[in-house]
């Protein structure tokens, strides 16, 4: 039992669930005004290319038409292939940007502490979620959105907010209770982005697209104040005291894979590099999928914006329902490793079933079949985090941080652009190349579950500081 209760920081909880709240409320009102956003460009671009077709806000979302050689159709795929066109330039003015701010933000942490980069993350999405709501009440120019996008990908985004927030698990926790707080952390983003998703359907229809991000914008607000009030978790005596250079820092992120450190207990810098990858894959095929809302909406599933959000909202309950239970149970019998290798022979089958779906039930087998996909990504980040010392903690996840953004970037935009380029002969190619991207994962995943054996056993790892730890953190509760 002692070295069970030195996995966890004493009072660890008070940390831990006002987190959860935040990061409840965040990725609630981010997924809520991305889904208007589209939707809300979509109806615009289709207004100003065929204004006698449609109006905004009106109940028919779908404009659905199933013969591919009428006039309805065709006009329907200029559509996707603009609006996919548009969202190509919002993934780079939020994914540029984002790569700079990971270099940043979450090696600086180390040094500064964790709360004021929350902080800085959810205000940017706040003041870009208000700007959205200005511009849709006074019906500014659409491609101010990519304008405003900038704006978030500077403060660091979701991105950034995900290395923080993951830096901060690891400074209360360590070994296998580090593993399932990370998935416990990951459950209530996903449970956000599943109310994200079931929202903003009926706030369209009931209330149109200028108070629905009014509403985003505002849950969005609470999340940036309840920052405020969190404890900060990472106390002066040990926070790094390296001075911070952003060239010295990519250097040292850089060095964190290819050279050996005495300090680190596992030297095997292979399977930092394996996993780092398998990471990457994963994460460019599943920020590539950004176009699911387009692929959803037109022929021949036709969903409007309430199928819409009830379909994301079921996926993402049932995925997240069966993670949190499921990797509980899988941890007594199987590695790390092995549970995120199960989690991409998952979303690999996902992701073969929707690109190839005729009908609209195939779209429900798929998720089912999926529900166990996103498993992978906190298991990898578990899995480099276990293996990491405490003082290196804000350098992987900012390394984490840069791989994610840059999957961001180039996923999503490889994926709308691929989507654009053969939406109108075969819609499912898209998902059919991303794929292939899970299959390198798989292939990656299975060198670290055959190999990867050597590493350190339960009982070896790392234990956090103890109850010494947290009285001095107690006096820095109102950092910031």
């Amino acid at each position: 039992m002692e070295s069970r209760r030195q996995e966890t920081e004493e009072g660890y909880l008070r940390k831990f669930f006002p987190l959860c709240i935040v990061e409840f409320f965040f990725f609630l009102a981010y997924i809520m005004g991305f889904f208007i956003a589209i939707e809300y460009g979509h109806d615009k671009f289709r207004e100003s290319l065929f204004p006698n077709q449609t109006n905004l806000n009106t109940t028919d979302k779908s404009h659905c038409e199933t013969n591919t050689s009428s006039e309805s159709y065709q006009n329907e795929q200029e559509v996707q292939r603009v609006v996919s066109e548009w969202s190509v330039y919002i993934n780079l003015a939020q994914g540029i940007p984002l790569i700079f701010a990971s270099i940043v933000f979450s090696p600086l942490s180390d040094s500064v502490g964790r709360k004021i980069f929350l902080f800085i993350g959810g205000a940017g999405v706040c003041i870009k979620q208000f700007l959205m709501t200005l511009a849709i009440a006074f019906d500014w120019n659409i491609y101010l959105f990519v304008a405003f996008t900038f704006i978030e990908g500077s403060t660091g985004s979701w991105v950034a907010l995900l290395a923080i927030t993951f830096s901060i698990m690891s400074d209360i926790s360590s070994g296998q209770s580090r593993s399932f707080l990370i998935a416990a952390i990951s459950f209530v983003f996903g449970v956000g982005y599943s109310v994200g998703n079931f929202i903003p359907g009926y706030a369209i229809e009931a209330l149109g697209y200028t108070y629905a991000m009014a509403m985003s914008s505002s849950v969005c607000f609470v999340s940036v104040i309840g920052i405020c009030f969190m404890p900060e978790s990472l106390p002066p005596s040990r926070r790094s005291t390296v001075q911070f250079h952003c060239l010295t820092n990519l250097k040292e992120m850089l060095q964190f894979y290819i050279k050996e450190d005495k300090s680190f207990r596992d030297s095997k810098r292979w399977k930092y590099i394996v996993g780092l990858s398998a990471f990457a894959f994963i994460m460019l095929a599943r920020l590539g999928a950004s176009f699911e809302l387009l692929y959803l909406i037109d022929s021949p599933f036709c969903f409007n914006p309430v199928k819409l959000s009830l379909f994301e909202t079921l996926k993402s309950v049932l995925s997240e329902i069966i993670i949190l239970a499921g990797i509980k149970l899988m941890q007594q019998c199987f590695r790390d490793e092995i549970i995120a290798f199960i989690g991409t022979i998952s979303s690999l089958a996902y992701y073969i079933l929707f690109g190839m779906a005729p009908s609209e039930k195939y779209l429900y087998i798929a998720a089912v079949v999926g529900a166990i996909g996103m498993c992978s990504i906190p298991m990898i980040r578990a899995i480099m985090s276990k293996m990491t010392p405490v003082n290196k903690q804000g350098t992987l996840f900012g390394s984490i941080a840069i791989i994610e953004n840059i999957c961001n970037l180039s996923g999503s935009v490889l994926g709308t652009a691929l989507y654009s380029a053969t939406v109108s002969y075969y819609r499912g190619m898209a998902y059919l190349v991303l794929a292939g991207c899970m299959s390198l994962a798989l292939i990656l995943l299975l060198i670290l579950v055959i190999f990867g054996r050597g590493g350190r056993e339960k009982c070896d790892y790392e234990p956090i500081p103890t109850s010494e730890t947290a009285v001095v953190t107690s006096k820095y509760t109102s950092y910031f």
